[in-house]
């Protein structure tokens, strides 16, 4: 009887469930809060590089070489022997050498930069200019790559270190450290 019982119930539950229709619970409009949007971009839209870039580089090489001879002329030592009794000499050469380098270097800047080409698989090709000038010093910043679409953020920034084929460029002319004309013609005639 239990067993009826059962089987009963579980018929008119499918039957009541067949003309239920299912839904997700992930819809276009909930899903943007978990998933970045796809954005469209355009020949001629600005980008914000945030420029943070560092870069070290150490060689040191070494040589070591060294040689020696000694001469000993004593008695009974052959024809030299009447001539210089007792005749000691040493010779010994010996050279050590070493050379290194250290570089380092450091950039922090911000650049907007214009997109001049979007490649067949969507990635964005950029290049840009800016150019400061402070008391007749000038200071150029020239950065080109590629960036993907998806390492752009919501206000058009990325970071330098998501760019691919990255060529940054730092110019500056440096006035403010060169001597004044008095110092070079004092220079010049003494």
């Amino acid at each position: 009887m239990k067993r009826i019982f059962l089987f009963s119930l579980v018929g008119v539950l499918l039957f009541v469930t067949l003309g239920v229709e299912a839904s997700s619970l992930w819809t276009e409009t909930s899903g943007s809060y978990f998933v970045k949007p796809q954005r469209d971009f355009h020949v001629g839209d600005l980008l914000t590089l945030v420029i943070s870039e560092q870069s070290t580089a150490t060689s040191k090489t070494g040589v070591n070489s060294g040689e020696g001879s000694t001469i000993v002329v004593g008695p009974g030592a052959g024809v030299l022997t009447d001539l210089l009794p007792y005749l000691k000499g040493t010779f010994s050469t010996s050279y050590d050498g070493s050379a290194g380098t250290n570089k380092a270097g450091s950039l922090k800047a911000q650049i907007t930069v214009r997109v001049v080409e979007i490649e067949p698989n969507g990635n964005l090709r950029f290049e840009g200019t800016k150019e400061i000038m402070v008391n007749k010093d000038l200071q150029k910043l020239t950065f080109t790559g590629v960036v993907r679409p998806d390492d752009v953020d919501r206000n058009n920034t990325v970071l330098s270190t998501y760019v691919a084929e990255a060529k940054i460029d730092y110019l500056g002319n440096d006035y403010a450290t060169q001597k004044g004309l008095l110092t070079r013609a004092f220079e010049w005639l003494f």
